[in-house]
């Protein structure tokens, strides 16, 4: 658990271009005591998403049933600028791993399940003149620029952070669905 710790930490501030080396002598250990645990950097790297998306799934929760794909989204917004905001290593190495080509398509998966709202797809895919795959990297990149703006916020501002993520995830909601509500959804849905 120490050199995952560790290997957060230095990520974090240094990327994932960071050597075993200072992860190791950070953690307390020799290198090759690293190697001994995770045989590959990529080992490492993978063992670092799991413990980190472990740490993320719990700190998510789960909403209430019976509300709406906004409800719902909100809520998992607000868990997660909290999350970003309380564990600000944590959150700045998940997403270098995000961004990197670095995890398993099962890894990309688990992520995409933890936002999956079919009535938010279907606004996702609303986008004119692009493909659905283009459509969600718009939204992925908008999405992560909202919620990185949210979490330095909340950090920095720390009586303002419900204001932050209220206010972010209004914006976030209006750019993705464009400012409609998915189809099926009471536009005028009380929010959590």
């Amino acid at each position: 658990m120490a050199l995952l710790r560790s290997a957060v930490k230095i990520i974090a501030t240094q990327g994932l271009r960071a050597s075993t080396m200072m992860i190791a002598r950070l953690a307390g250990v020799a290198e090759g005591t690293l190697f001994l645990y995770f045989p590959t950097k990529d080992v490492l790297l993978s063992a670092v998403f799991e413990h980190l998306l472990q740490d993320l799934e719990a700190g998510l929760g789960a909403p209430a049933a019976g509300v709406s794909s906004r409800q719902t989204a909100q809520f998992l917004w607000n868990r997660y600028i909290d999350w970003g905001a309380a564990n600000p290593d944590a959150y700045s190495t998940m997403n270098q791993l995000l961004a990197s080509d670095r995890l398993s398509a099962g890894q990309l998966r688990r992520v995409e399940t933890l936002y999956a709202f079919p009535d938010l797809q279907a606004c996702r895919r609303r986008f004119a003149g692009l493909t659905d795959r283009e459509a969600l990297a718009l939204s992925d990149a908008t999405e992560k620029a909202i919620a990185d703006t949210t979490v330095r916020l909340a950090m920095t501002r720390p009586q303002h952070a419900e204001a932050y993520k209220m206010a972010g995830f209004d914006m976030l909601w209006a750019a993705v669905t464009r400012g409609a509500e998915p189809p099926g959804l009471n536009p005028r849905a009380q929010r959590p």
